[in-house]
């Protein structure tokens, strides 16, 4: 089955809203995609970018980095749901069921890598 993430994203959009309007929901599903991420050898080689995601969003909300746009923030925040629903198009328990995660989450890095990038800078004068 080929996955189509701006689909699964877009399917995930009203979701993602209603997180971003949550702190308490949208801080748990931060903590679960760091526990997720923990040493998953399905998703090692994108950790380090779904970690930078965790962090955009995270100081996004708390208004430390502002230099980005809630539509952005809304659709890291639908990557992150997809990443930590646990029966999504493959199930995360079968063998290879982070595939599809690693697709999605693939998707939006490439999509937001000049963001990605610009606040990794900012990261580093921090």
């Amino acid at each position: 089955m080929r996955i189509n993430p701006g689909r699964v994203l877009a399917g995930l959009g009203r979701k993602a809203k209603e997180y971003y309007n949550n702190p308490e929901r949208l801080k748990e599903l931060l903590t679960s995609a760091n526990l997720i991420i923990r040493d998953n050898e399905q998703l090692s080689d994108l950790i380090d970018d779904i970690g930078k995601l965790i962090s955009l969003v995270r100081d996004y909300v708390k208004k430390e980095y502002t230099m980005v746009s809630k539509g952005t923030i809304i659709t890291v925040i639908a990557g992150l749901i997809y990443l930590v629903n646990p029966v999504d198009i493959v199930p995360d328990f079968l063998f290879g069921g982070f595939l599809d995660d690693a697709a999605v989450i693939g998707y939006i890095v490439s999509r937001l890598r000049g963001e990605i990038e610009k606040y990794n800078d900012w990261k580093k004068i921090q």
